[in-house]
């Protein structure tokens, strides 16, 4: 009985030990994918805007920006530009372009620049990947 006594409680003692230990885990990292290939659409880049979204195709509506924006909600495609002209761009985008001027475009999944990412080098144009439907926020790398 004495055994069965001492074991149990070596086995309490090492539980409460594992029990103590923090529980720490890694930050999950956000996944990115590079989505640029060499253009430009000719409507956006006469602009002089950094970075453009498009509604749907090139010839869509499209939203363009000088700066960094940490939530695209507030921004609308522009009138006369297209099919989805006046739509809200956060959450409403398919492709990307980011004028030769920028070094490179990131389109956040998240506002405030966080969660999976789609980028491009300046003087590309891309299909979103991660960010399709789902661009919250914008930064433009100069």
């Amino acid at each position: 009985m004495k055994l069965k006594t001492k074991i149990a409680g070596t086995l309490l003692a090492a539980g409460l030990a594992v029990s103590a230990l923090p529980l720490t885990a890694a930050p999950a990292q956000a996944a990115s994918k590079h989505v640029g290939q060499n253009g430009n659409e000719s409507r956006c880049y006469s602009t002089g805007y950094y970075v453009c979204f498009y509604y749907s195709t090139w010839n869509s509506a499209y939203w363009g920006g000088w700066n960094d924006n940490a939530n695209l909600g507030d921004n609308h495609y522009r009138a006369g530009t297209g099919s989805g002209a006046g739509q809200v761009v956060r959450n409403n985008a398919r492709k990307i372009q980011c004028d030769s001027w920028a070094a490179y475009c990131r389109s956040y999944y998240s506002p405030n620049y966080s969660g999976n990412y789609d980028w491009l080098y300046g003087g590309q144009r891309g299909e979103l990947y991660y960010t399709w439907n789902d661009n919250a926020s914008v930064y433009i790398g100069v």
